[in-house]
């Protein structure tokens, strides 16, 4: 029965999910000349689908740039909506991103400065659902220069973040069974995988600022939704065997009972997810649940058989025997449950 307990262990061990979200290289140092300053202040997010890995967030972005930089969208003559783009957005038939002003307006300092209102689906890359029910959720917005005469390969522009993480969530920025723990901003160059017909492998660079909004998952609110159950279900896995080993018909009732509970119960946990090509949290729960189910049947199996083929004077004898080792099987469940719930607080 140390296969229950290698189980458990092995099962801790696996269902890290691979690095998600870009790697940006660092920004180059450039002149104060060839900034933009990027703020961003989000009042809503809601349309949360783990499933599609989207959802949608309204609020309201900001440019600031200096003469140098107006000079340059002059020469150009590059609309000013065009300056930057959300580069992680989806349904752009359906997105709203409109100025709040027909000009940039023209600050004490002598900068530009232009508010955008937004309203718009996002893309989630930064997904990771390995620790489901007890996820991290990280939901960035990425913010980015768009035009070729801004990317690394001619005197680059470079954002610079305008927002302290405080200043950057609004409100209505709460999910139904999550937390919000903060804000990160990340800055640096995407190095994208086309020139978009130019020349140059820094033709391919722009740069870039990630407003990534931090979620933590409710955790009583997950426990009693997912783990009760299944804590519900190996409870009566752990027990059976307590039955003694005469009871043949009512012992091979209940790992198969198990059996299917588990699997109606996984089915219904993993409907809120897409098809992942790693193991969740809540996916090693459910296969000790049907590691555990079939090696009861199975011991329960050679338990009646061998209780059949016993003569009476050994009968009791051979319950004993039959005991002994639904003992062991109990303690090796005990032990890969402890190693999975230990397991699941440290990852977290």
């Amino acid at each position: 029965m140390g296969l229950m307990l290698s189980m458990g262990l092995m099962l801790s061990l696996v269902g890290q999910a691979p690095n998600t979200g870009d790697r940006l290289l660092p920004n180059p140092r450039v002149p104060a000349g060839q900034t933009i300053d990027v703020g961003l202040h989000i009042s809503n997010i809601y349309n949360l689908s783990l499933r599609d890995k989207t959802f949608t967030a309204d609020g309201w972005y900001w440019l600031n740039w200096p003469q140098e930089v107006q000079e340059r969208i002059e020469r150009g003559q590059i609309p000013i909506a065009e300056l930057v783009e959300f580069t992680n957005q989806v349904e752009r038939w359906d997105a709203k991103v409109e100025p709040d002003s027909k000009e940039p307006e023209r600050t004490a300092d002598g900068r530009y400065l232009q508010l955008f209102r937004f309203s718009v689906r996002f893309y989630d890359d930064h997904q990771n659902l390995s620790m489901f029910p007890f996820e991290q959720l990280e939901l960035p917005i990425n913010i980015e220069t768009r035009p070729s005469s801004f990317s690394m390969a001619d005197q680059a522009i470079v954002l610079r973040p305008a927002s302290t993480g405080s200043e950057v969530l609004g409100d209505s920025v709460g999910l139904n069974g999550y937390s919000v723990t903060g804000v990160r901003i990340v800055t640096g160059v995407h190095r994208s995988s086309t020139a978009f017909g130019e020349k140059g492998d820094l033709a391919k660079q722009y740069s870039r600022v990630s407003f990534v909004v931090n979620y933590r998952t409710n955790v009583w609110s997950a426990f009693y939704t997912y783990l009760v159950p299944w804590l519900a279900v190996m409870a009566t896995l752990l027990l059976a065997p307590s039955l003694e080993g005469d009871l043949k018909d009512v012992r091979l009732a209940i790992p198969s009972t198990a059996l299917l509970t588990f699997v109606f119960l996984r089915e219904s946990s993993n409907n809120a997810l897409p098809p992942l090509d790693y193991l969740s949290y809540i996916d090693r729960l459910y296969i000790l649940g049907f590691g555990a189910s079939t090696v009861l049947f199975c011991l329960f199996v050679w338990g009646s058989n061998l209780l059949s083929r016993v003569r009476p004077d050994h009968e009791a004898a051979t319950i004993a025997r039959i005991n002994q080792v639904d003992a062991v099987y109990q303690v090796s469940v005990a032990g890969s449950i402890v190693i999975l719930l230990i397991a699941g607080v440290l990852q977290r």
